[in-house]
């Protein structure tokens, strides 16, 4: 999950970016029942990417660094998945916003063991990991809607920092961010 990853995802995200802007407007006139099986299938394919990405990673922050650019590179080769389980998500009603929180409670599951790294993380607010993967959703769904897919891959070692920050501090997660996942 080094530069070589990113590199090919920034390489193809500008003609997939534009792919999935005039995609648009036929994902969100899937039907409910297709809308669900396309969401399911999107996410088993993140959680997948995700997994490969931090199962061979040894110590916390490198599996957290390596899922973070797991989650960016998955969205700009994938955005049509990425848009399913963002906006798309978010405009479906209930139904889509239980789904969307799923894919929260999965990424900030993940997240809530580096509250052992230190001591002081106990004192870590409740709400750390879920708004940590929010923000970075947040930036998924704002590439998106902004046809920017393309910048995510120059911003993979900062949202990595910023989510490994209240867990190992900002010096460690500025050297994991530095590793770029890796």
């Amino acid at each position: 999950m080094g530069g070589r990853a990113l590199a090919s995802g920034c390489a193809i995200s500008s003609s997939t970016t534009r792919k999935s802007s005039r995609n648009r407007a036929t994902i969100t006139q899937r039907s409910p029942d297709e809308f669900a099986k396309a969401f399911e299938a999107a996410f088993a394919r993140l959680q997948v990417a995700v997994e490969q990405a931090s199962a061979e990673k040894g110590e916390w922050g490198a599996k957290a660094a390596a899922a973070v650019a797991a989650t960016l590179e998955f969205a700009t080769t994938n955005p049509d998945a990425a848009q399913l389980l963002t906006n798309e998500a978010l405009s479906r009603g209930a139904e889509g916003i239980s789904r969307h929180e799923r894919v929260i409670s999965y990424a900030a599951d993940r997240l809530a063991s580096g509250r052992n790294l230190r001591p002081e993380n106990a004192q870590l607010p409740e709400i750390t990991e879920r708004a940590l993967v929010g923000g970075l959703v947040m930036l998924v769904a704002q590439r998106l809607d902004q046809d920017t897919l393309d910048q995510l891959p120059r911003a993979t070692p900062e949202m990595i920092e910023f989510v490994l920050t209240p867990y190992v501090g900002a010096d460690e997660a500025r050297r994991f961010a530095g590793n770029g996942g890796a």
